[in-house]
């Protein structure tokens, strides 16, 4: 799947913060790993003045956390998905 800048650019201004949490050895922690590998750099060329956090802990379960304006948060699961689905999952966040 080819993703390009431009499609990576339209995130809602309501948009806050983007947290991708994930466990560095797990198996299902591994399209998210592949994730930030292929897609965080351009994905934060495109989007400066977006805070997008990457964190890693032993012992957690994927998942893409989506905060907005007005403090509301909408968390995902990403265990055991590929790169393309996380990145479809964050453009759907981002709308």
């Amino acid at each position: 799947m080819r993703v390009t800048l431009t499609r990576l650019a339209g995130f809602t201004t309501k948009l806050k913060e983007v947290r991708i949490i994930l466990d560095p050895n797990d198996k299902a922690s591994k399209g998210a790993r592949k994730y930030v590998e292929r897609f965080y750099p351009n994905l934060k060329k495109s989007n400066p003045n977006l805070p997008i956090l990457v964190r890693e802990c032993a012992g957690v379960k994927p998942k893409l956390w989506a905060r907005y304006e007005n403090g509301k948060e909408v968390s995902m699961s990403l265990a055991n998905q590929a790169a393309p689905d996380i990145q479809k999952q964050l453009e759907a966040v981002g709308k």
